[in-house]
């Protein structure tokens, strides 16, 4: 039987850049050199990727670990439809223990056939030339000076064992004592208990700028009606009033879905009376794993509408946008991994000014002249003194808003704060960095009309030549 307890775990299904502790007890937490082991294996694999061994925390005796870390550097990020497991990942993970090895002997010392000190204990495990180390109890050192300390075990057998201590040096043979060995090996066991198939995908879940509360796995699991996608857009499954945001002619929006193998999925549009668009219905067969079903605008609904993600294991997944017509000056947008790992656009209508930083490295070369025929010094027009010896351009493009709501404005505080950033103008898509250090969340009870400006630079210099 285990002695280890689990105390606390994680969800099923977790973002990565949450934590994700794991808590456990063990009868034995207050044996010599006690440590708690956690082992982290991919699903079903015997191979380990990490260990980590803790000490018992002060006051409970647990064992507390973490994992997110290592989870972090195991999913990451792709811009594309279809299957994105490079953003999923699953493991197992052991919890064991390991101490000391030792025993406590408490029957009394007696003489060997050859007049050395003999300790009774059944099952010890010692084996003949071990080297051991006793500690007595009180008294001992002064009452058996001779059995404290290091020895060497000259005989055993299966319920006792000698060592080279004299028998004529005790004086008390009722004193207990602790045998360890003199290496201070351990007694290890990794697989006490195990919980397998667990889950974590690239993403970070908060209620908002807080950062509290518990992941609801369940809801995000793909398995019920109504099941959520693996995106911060908020009010899924609801109405439209309740999650209008603003979706643009000619761009796409990836909603990663957690999805099943064997499991067929259906996208369709419909408007918000519930009529089905003409649009579709889109077939999906996905692997085991995370799936970006692609919802495009460009497809011309032309007003406000739905999307429904239907798999025929019971899941259903509905989100609503909200179709903006109003007249555009430019078509720019950007494309930005939300905190849960789907991907959003924010379009930017009005004026984009476009700026350039130049550097330069210069030296000053000498100048080889020559002497004309006046017997003069002089240099040819083209001379070069001060040389570009390295000529570097960054572009850097300001971006600003149509007039939003408060729900987009929330939204556009995340755009800012993403790690993965693609501009769009219409035509191509190159990534990018956002150029801001904080921001205002702008509200309409303070403001009621509301837009926003940001600047980027492009994440590639453009080339010179020189």
């Amino acid at each position: 039987m285990p002695s280890t307890t689990i105390i606390a775990q994680p969800q099923v299904l977790m973002p990565a850049y949450n934590p994700i502790k794991y808590i456990i007890d063990n009868a034995d937490n207050n044996a010599p050199g006690f440590r708690y082991i956690f082992t982290i294996y991919p699903a079903g694999s015997a191979t380990q990727i990490a260990q980590y061994k803790t000490l018992p925390v002060y006051g409970t005796g647990y064992g507390e670990q973490d994992i997110s870390k290592l989870m972090q550097s195991l999913v990451r990020w792709n811009f594309t439809s279809g299957q994105v497991n490079e953003s999923w990942y699953q493991y197992d993970i052991e919890f064991g223990y390991e101490f000391t090895s030792n025993i406590i002997y408490t029957n009394s010392l007696v003489e060997s056939g050859g007049g050395d000190v003999e300790i009774q204990y059944n099952a010890h495990g010692f084996v003949l030339g071990d080297q051991i180390s006793i500690t007595q109890a009180a008294g001992g050192i002064a009452a058996n000076p001779t059995v404290e300390g290091l020895h060497t075990v000259i005989f055993v057998s299966a319920n006792l064992f000698v060592i080279n201590a004299r028998w004529d040096t005790v004086t008390d043979d009722t004193i207990n004592g602790t045998v360890t060995y003199a290496d201070l090996r351990k007694t290890q066991v990794l697989d006490d208990e195990i919980i397998e198939d667990q889950e974590v995908f690239n993403g970070a879940y908060s209620l908002g700028i807080y950062a509290q509360g518990s992941f609801p796995s369940t809801e995000y699991y793909g398995l019920f009606n109504p099941s959520y996608a693996l995106t911060s857009l908020s009010n899924p499954n609801t109405s439209s009033t309740a999650a209008a945001f603003v979706a643009d002619s000619g761009f796409i929006y990836y909603l990663m879905c957690r999805v099943y193998n064997g499991v067929a999925y259906t996208l369709s549009y419909y408007n918000t009376a519930n009529d089905g668009l003409f649009l579709g219905p889109f077939s999906h067969t996905p692997a085991d794993g995370l799936y970006n079903f692609t919802v495009d605008p460009n497809t011309q609904p032309n007003q406000d509408y739905y999307v429904e993600i239907v798999g025929d294991n019971g899941s259903e997944f509905r989100y609503y946008f909200q179709y903006d017509n109003r007249c555009a000056i430019n078509e720019d947008a950007l494309y930005y991994l939300d905190r849960m790992g789907s991907w959003q656009h924010f379009a930017f209508q009005l004026k984009t000014y476009e700026k350039g930083q130049i550097t330069r490295e210069m030296y000053n070369q000498h100048v080889d002249g020559y002497v004309s025929g006046a017997d003069e010094w002089i240099y040819n027009p083209d001379a070069i003194g001060n040389r570009t010896l390295n000529t570097n351009v960054s572009n850097t493009l300001e971006l600003n808003t149509n007039w939003m709501d408060q729900y987009n404005a929330d939204r556009f505080q995340e755009l800012l704060t993403s790690p993965q950033v693609f501009y769009h103008n219409g035509t191509d898509t190159r990534a990018c960095t956002i150029d801001a250090t904080s921001f205002e969340n702008f509200r309409q009870r303070n403001k009621n009309l509301i837009k926003q400006s940001v600047t980027i630079k492009l994440a590639l210099n453009t080339p010179i030549n020189g």
